[in-house]
């Protein structure tokens, strides 16, 4: 019988294994390759200092899922005893690769001494014990001269928090494989944890060529192991040293800014982009890394003007329109971002996400034609069907095409699959198919259990659009009957009372909701503005508004309540001065019809006039805003000279 290898015997090694304690981790992770720059997330514009080190894969990530357990004892090999005692103890020692005087002879088969070893590794590593493990695979690594084992005994070091292990673990690996790329990554992370700048720049250095030469980006995959140092200045001094040692290389400067925009050195990141630009020319990575840092800064105008100097000059680039449109839609801007999209399609005509984005700023501008042209093409490509035929479906709904709408809603699957299926009981309402609206709703109850209660508001929407109000507080009343406690079901039930004015059903709501969560915004507002509105209880009113206020103080609907509560009080000052935050964060016809009303008490009807007229051709069907005008209408009519 002919000797196993030794990589099929340690293979064979773990099969037994699986047998007889079902699949270990350790080792199916022998098997993953090193690390490479594509899977390296890197520091984005957003990010924290710490960002770059939290999103960069640990080595030890494979270590570290195992389950703990209770550990197991057996004898260690005595060439290890006194490494395992003096491991917790001693500083990381520099990551070498010295060859041996006399190196040991590679095993072709397996002996109990090896088999031992690898068992004994997997079953601690398998019940917690880290430490145990890397001992032993250290040793398995030693015996075999195997450089999977070399790995897994430092990820289980690392997993330990064993440093000094780790570092000659890591040392054996790269004995056994000078050129292996997963080797230099771990001891460039070890010599950065150290403090060693030397000892971490020659391993990344090697990270950069071997990574290049594969194909790979090697300095953005040495910007993330980079990012794993401790704290901002050390991230970007360190990265400045790596990028001197080859300064006219633009693929280094870019990696300089990554790193700098990570560490919130915004100075440093945007001058190395320009630089890698520089020697780059055309090159549109620092390009798009620019605008978005300029943008995360806040500095929206001259990103803006920078990103149009940027389209003008390479106007075939296409992630930079991408980015553009992008902006313009952010800015509201939905005219403009759609002909960005419009001439993206003219040299990608069946691109998916630039369709679906067209057909989406169709709908939104009301252009139904247009959005359905779009959203035709994008479903009859076969590219994000569900959310086309969703869409598809709100176009033809606004088209006051129901049968159209109810066939696209019919195709959709997915996650809109849900919000599909309650248009259709929508239109089926509308239609007069109460019950068949009804028996669509509920069976989705008992499809999506979890969802329940948010059904039961459904239902109640769609029974309260067709004027159905018996039914409406049924569905209410059921609903809260399954789930006495649910804080949605509650608020609308309470909402629908206060629109039927029925104080004495949604007062005892909203407080339930109150006691059961004392900062629930939303209920204290509603409480607060209820009061206001429907009572002369103001001063308690203003209790629960001042409440919701400091928990969300930028919500318009709650700074129209403080306002409009004042203006119950009298202090028009105050009123006034809320009124009009709330009005210019949100352009509600409710919230100019009250800001209208304490100009109109302030003697300033002009100015309210003003205020109701913008606010009409806004919202000319708001009916309270409507209201409201009439009624100043009458007033000013008597009062206007015969």
């Amino acid at each position: 019988m002919q000797p196993l290898k030794i990589s099929d015997a340690l293979r064979w090694v773990c099969g037994v294994l699986c047998v007889l304690g079902g699949t270990l981790t350790l080792s199916n992770a022998a098997e993953i390759p090193a690390r490479s720059a594509a899977a390296v997330p890197l520091p984005g514009l957003s990010a924290s200092p710490r960002s770059a080190a939290d999103r960069y894969p640990s080595p030890g990530g494979l270590v570290a899922d195992l389950a703990p357990g209770e550990s197991v004892s057996p004898p260690v090999p005595a060439a290890d005893a006194d490494d395992r005692q003096s491991a917790s103890n001693a500083p990381p020692a520099p990551v070498v690769a010295a060859p041996q005087a006399e190196p040991r002879p590679v095993r072709d088969s397996l002996d109990a001494e090896l088999v031992y070893a690898v068992l004994v590794a997997e079953v601690a590593a398998r019940r917690g014990n880290l430490t145990m493990a890397f001992t032993h695979f250290l040793h398995a690594a030693q015996l075999a001269r195997d450089t999977k084992m070399a790995e897994l005994a430092v990820r289980a070091a690392i997993g330990a928090q064993d440093d000094a292990g780790a570092g000659r673990a890591v040392a054996l690996w790269l004995e056994l494989a000078p050129e292996s790329l997963g080797a230099h990554q771990i001891a460039a992370l070890l010599r950065i944890k150290a403090g060693d700048r030397e000892g971490a720049l020659t391993h990344l250095t090697r990270v950069i060529r071997l990574a290049g030469a594969d194909g790979e980006s090697g300095y953005l995959l040495a910007a993330g192991i980079v990012g794993r140092a401790a704290s901002a200045p050390e991230r970007v001094n360190l990265m400045r040293a790596l990028v001197a040692l080859d300064e006219a290389n633009p693929d280094a400067q870019q990696a300089l800014a990554v790193v700098a925009a990570g560490s919130n050195e915004n100075l440093v990141a945007a001058g190395a982009a320009r630089r890698a630009l520089e020697l780059r020319p055309g090159w549109d990575t620092p390009r798009l890394f620019l605008v978005k840092l300029l943008l995360s800064e806040g500095k929206r105008g001259e990103a803006r003007e920078q990103l149009e100097a940027f389209v003008a000059a390479t106007p075939e680039d296409q992630g930079l329109r991408m980015l553009y449109a992008q902006f313009l839609v952010e800015e509201k801007e939905f005219s403009s971002a759609r002909e960005v999209f419009a001439t993206l399609l003219e040299a990608r005509p069946k691109a998916p996400d630039v369709l679906f984005a067209a057909g989406v700023l169709s709908l939104e501008l009301d252009d139904l034609d247009a959005a359905r042209g779009y959203l035709t093409r994008l479903y009859q490509a076969g590219e994000r069907r569900d959310e086309a035929s969703f869409y598809l479906g709100q176009v033809e709904e606004r088209a006051a095409q129901p049968e159209a709408a109810i066939d696209w809603y019919g195709k959709t699957e997915g996650e809109n699959l849900l919000d599909a299926q309650i248009r259709i009981a929508v239109l089926r309402a509308k239609a007069g198919e109460v019950e068949r609206a009804r028996e669509i709703v509920q069976q989705l109850r008992d499809q999506v259990p979890e969802d329940a209660p948010m059904l039961y508001l459904a239902e109640a929407e769609i029974l309260d659009q067709i004027d159905r109000e018996a039914l409406v507080m049924q569905v209410y009343n059921a609903g809260l009957a399954a789930f006495p406690d649910d804080a949605d079901l509650l608020y609308g039930r309470a909402m629908y009372a206060v629109k039927r004015n029925r104080l004495d059903l949604a007062e005892p709501d909203l407080r339930r909701i109150i006691d059961r969560n004392p900062g629930h915004a939303d209920a204290l507002n509603a409480l607060g503005y209820t009061l206001a509105d429907r009572t002369d209880r103001y001063q308690e009113a203003l209790g629960y508004i001042e409440r919701a206020l400091k928990l969300k103080p930028d919500e318009p609907a709650i700074l129209d309540s403080v306002g409009w509560v004042n203006f119950k009080l009298g202090n028009y000052d105050v009123a006034l001065e809320f009124l009009t935050k709330a009005l210019s964060a949100m352009k509600d016809g409710e919230i100019a019809a009250h800001l209208g009303e304490v100009l109109w008490a302030m003697g300033r009807q002009d100015e309210a006039w003003a205020v109701w007229d913008a606010a009409l051709k806004d919202h000319p069907d708001h009916l309270y805003l409507q209201e409201v005008v009439g009624r100043h209408r009458v007033t000013r009519q008597e009062e206007s000279p015969q």
